[in-house]
C-alpha cells in the first residue's frame, strides 16, 4: 500500500472539480496516490465503470463526494452510502465492491469535517449539517439521473443520520428511497450514563477529549491501518460533536414516529455504540423496522473480518439489494 499522508489531502481537497460536472474526467497523482492508498480502484471489478470523483456545496462546507457508475444496461439501482463518526469514503471499499457486484451504481461523500470535506476535524455544531450534506447529495443525484431504486446504507452515525432525516426532514417523501439498511446505528454509546456526567462536568474547560482506538473489528489489518496508517483520522473527539449528539438523542427521543422501516444490522460484541438500549427504542420509533443480530461481530462492520461481513452483507443482499 503507498503512502498518503495529511499534506496530500489538503492538496487534493483543493484540485477536486465540480461532481457534477459528469462529463469531467479528473486525474491527478495525489488521486492515485489517495485511490491506491485506500485500495479504491474498481475498474477491475466491473467493465466500463465511471469513476467520478469532485466536490459539492453544502451550506459553508465542500463536500468531497465520490460516484461509481456502471454501464447503464447492467446498473439495477443505486446505493447510497452514508459513514461513521471518524470515517470517510476511504474506509468503504469494501461494501462499494459488493454493491458494484450486485449491480448497483455506489454515491459515497464525506461528512462535514471527515475525510476530504471541509469543516472542523469530526466536529459538528447540529446533526442536521450532515443531514443536509446528504439531501444535497441526493438532489444532485437526482438531477444526474442516476439509476433508480435507490438504496440507503448507513454505518453507525451514518444510521443516525437516515434516522435523523427520516423523522425530520421528510427523506422518504422528498427522495423515495426503496430500502433503508443501518448498520450498528447509533443512538446512544455504550457506557452513556458515565460519559455523559463526565463530560458535563468537564465541558467548561475542556474543548475536546482525546480520542481512544477501540477493538471495534476482527480485522486486524484494519485496526493497525486506523491507528497508524490513516492520515484522515482525528484524534481528539471534539466538545461540539457531543453536544450535537445530545441534541440529537433529544430530537429522537421528542419525535413523532415514523412509518418507514428500516433493515437494521447489529453485531452481539459491539463495544460501541449501547445497541441493547438502542434497537428497542429504534423500532419503537419506526414501526416495521426488522433487526438482524450477528454473533461476535463488533463495531465497524463494513471492515470485519471476512467471514463475519460475508454474512453481514448476505443479510443486506436479502433486504436490501434484493429488494
Amino acid at each position: 500500500m503507498s503512502g498518503f499522508v495529511g499534506e496530500q489531502a489538503a492538496r487534493l481537497r483543493q484540485l477536486l472539480p465540480p461532481l457534477d460536472q459528469a462529463e469531467s474526467v479528473f486525474t491527478d497523482p495525489l488521486l492515485t496516490a489517495y485511490r491506491s492508498h485506500y485500495d479504491l480502484d474498481f475498474s477491475g471489478v466491473a467493465p466500463g465503470l465511471e469513476q467520478r470523483f469532485g466536490r459539492l456545496h453544502s451550506g459553508e462546507f465542500e463536500l468531497a463526494g465520490q460516484q461509481f457508475v456502471l454501464p447503464e444496461s447492467r446498473a439495477r439501482g443505486t446505493a447510497i452510502l452514508v459513514h461513521g463518526y471518524f470515517d470517510h469514503s476511504g474506509l468503504y471499499g469494501h461494501l462499494i465492491r459488493h454493491c458494484l457486484r450486485q449491480g448497483l451504481n455506489v454515491l459515497i461523500f464525506d461528512l462535514p469535517g471527515h475525510g476530504l470535506s471541509s469543516g472542523k476535524a469530526a466536529s459538528i455544531d447540529s446533526f442536521s449539517r450532515y443531514c443536509q450534506a446528504l439531501e444535497d447529495c441526493l438532489s444532485m443525484a437526482g438531477n444526474q439521473k442516476l439509476a433508480r431504486p435507490w438504496f440507503a446504507i448507513g454505518q453507525s452515525t451514518g444510521g443516525a443520520v437516515l434516522m435523523d432525516s427520516l423523522l425530520h426532514n421528510s427523506l422518504q417523501q422528498r427522495f423515495n428511497i426503496a430500502s433503508y439498511v443501518l448498520l450498528a446505528p447509533l443512538l446512544r454509546p455504550r457506557g452513556w450514563a458515565w460519559t455523559h456526567w463526565l463530560f458535563m462536568i468537564t465541558r467548561w474547560f475542556l474543548p475536546s477529549l482525546r480520542r481512544g482506538f477501540g477493538n471495534n473489528s476482527h480485522d486486524e489489518a484494519f485496526a493497525e491501518f486506523l491507528r497508524n496508517h490513516d492520515p484522515l483520522q482525528s484524534r481528539v473527539i471534539p466538545r461540539d460533536w457531543v453536544l450535537a449528539m445530545v441534541d440529537y438523542q433529544i430530537r429522537f427521543r421528542l419525535a413523532s414516529s415514523c412509518p418507514q422501516p428500516l433493515t437494521i444490522v447489529q453485531g452481539t460484541e459491539d463495544s460501541t455504540v449501547d445497541w441493547a438500549y438502542n434497537l428497542p427504542r429504534i423500532e419503537e420509533k419506526f414501526p416495521g423496522t426488522r433487526s438482524q443480530l450477528i454473533a461476535g461481530a463488533r463495531h465497524h462492520l463494513v471492515n470485519e473480518s471476512s467471514a463475519i461481513r460475508a454474512k453481514i452483507f448476505a443479510v443486506m443482499d436479502k433486504f436490501l439489494i434484493e429488494h
